[in-house]
């Protein structure tokens, strides 16, 4: 492959040719394209490491493929959102027309003539409350960490999660615990593919259970549960549990036409969905995050801290700006596509098993204590992340596994070349 040819791919994957990106989107996200195969392939060839990386808001020399970001930056429309509201950081502003955004986005009507409303109006707030079921903080995190609290409630609650996951929400109970209260955390551990066990969820539940967190697609294990699965569990659990799922990487996922929870939680009152802008719309760093609700469960988080007091008017007008930047999602989602294809076909050459994933990342059994293979992958300017991360309750599924967050060609490039040398060092 000519010089010229691999810089013509390596454009694609950083969005600046716009005619080779609309013809690769239209490949489809089912399959690695073979433009995207070629290149991959030649790249490998080239034995590139990690000082020859430049990654998009980190050092130069440090392939960072641990964490789940997006490896493409921000969105443009929120950067160029940001520039225009730059000089307006000394203010108190809440012109963000986000929470309206929000709510459109997601198909949930408001009801209201926005041209006729007097803000100076108290209420004018009081009747959008009403209305409202979407809130907002600095980023997902803090939360659902409120969700965990509403879910301690005296500090006699209980909560069900799966092993591995997330575990967030167990965290907040745990701690609760380490500090004298009467909380409990059961780990229900997923089937032999990874997949979250609703059944084996369900038959958990204690008379003290006060909350259940799923969360999908599943962070570490990429795996995702059936809607329909999903709205049987809800609707077969006790009313006065609250059931929380966790969307932030809904957009990743492979499923044609797969449904997402978002009409559970306007349909239901004790459903609620956490949803970030940190991965698909690259603002980890502006932290911002939202969760839509019935009312009754967005009153509660009210009581704990006012609405959207959190962000601040730079993530606010990023976020409201990222939301219509559909040609960087459709960029981000092939880029990420194409990674996990590759990674996919270099794990089965190496006879190493891995589990497909609806996320940003994935993990792979690297059959041997993973912490071995992380650190010395360090050394070498490569990070991803250990399974040892996800244990608990005696539990420690992904030992031998680490988890991959999908990076940009050349990164994925460096990471196999690595990866093989580490890999054959251990063997």
């Amino acid at each position: 492959m000519e010089q010229e040819e691999i810089e013509e791919i390596e454009e694609e994957y950083r969005g600046i040719s716009r005619r080779q990106f609309v013809a690769g989107a239209l490949l489809g996200a089912g399959a690695i394209s073979l433009t995207a195969q070629r290149a991959f392939a030649q790249m490998l060839a080239t034995g590139k490491t990690a000082k020859d990386i430049r990654g998009n808001g980190v050092p130069g020399g440090i392939v960072q493929i641990s964490a789940n970001e997006n490896p493409l930056g921000a969105s443009p429309r929120a950067i160029d959102a940001i520039m225009q509201h730059i000089f307006e950081i000394n203010r108190y502003s809440f012109g963000s027309d986000l929470p309206f955004k929000l709510h459109a986005h997601h198909g949930i009507t408001l009801g209201v003539d926005m041209s006729t409303l007097d803000f100076d109006d108290p209420r004018t707030f009081r009747a959008l409350m009403e209305k409202n079921r979407v809130y907002m903080d600095a980023g997902s995190g803090p939360i659902v960490q409120l969700i965990g609290l509403l879910g301690v409630g005296n500090g006699t609650g209980e909560c069900i999660e799966s092993m591995p996951g997330y575990g967030q929400i167990a965290r907040v109970f745990e701690g609760f615990k380490m500090a004298g209260q009467n909380t409990n955390v059961i780990r229900v551990p997923t089937t032999g593919d990874f997949n979250q066990d609703l059944n084996a969820m369900k038959a958990a539940i204690t008379p003290k259970t006060t909350i259940i967190a799923i969360t999908n697609p599943n962070n570490p294990t990429g795996t995702i549960v059936p809607y329909a699965d999903l709205e049987k569990f809800v609707d077969s659990v006790p009313k006065n549990i609250i059931v929380f799922i966790d969307e932030a990487y809904i957009h990743f996922v492979r499923e044609p036409g797969y449904k997402d929870a978002i009409q559970l939680a306007t349909a239901r009152d004790n459903v609620v969905v956490t949803r970030t802008f940190s991965k698909i719309y690259g603002l980890a760093g502006m932290r911002i995050g939202y969760a839509i609700a019935s009312k009754p469960i967005l009153d509660r988080m009210m009581l704990h801290q006012g609405f959207g007091q959190g962000m601040t008017v730079l993530s606010s007008h990023a976020a409201s700006a990222a939301l219509e930047d559909h040609d960087f999602v459709t960029q981000t989602i092939k880029v990420t596509n194409d990674g996990k294809d590759f990674l996919y076909g270099e794990f089965k050459k190496m006879g190493l098993k891995y589990t497909p994933s609806h996320s940003n990342f994935l993990i792979v059994d690297v059959g041997q204590d993973s912490r071995k293979i992380v650190t010395e992958l360090r050394k070498r300017g490569v990070m991803v992340r250990s399974g040892w991360g996800y244990q608990g309750a005696g539990m420690n599924p992904l030992s031998n596994h680490i988890r991959i967050s999908i990076g940009k060609p050349d990164e994925l490039e460096v990471f196999m070349n690595e990866f093989k040398k580490v890999m054959g060092a251990a063997s």
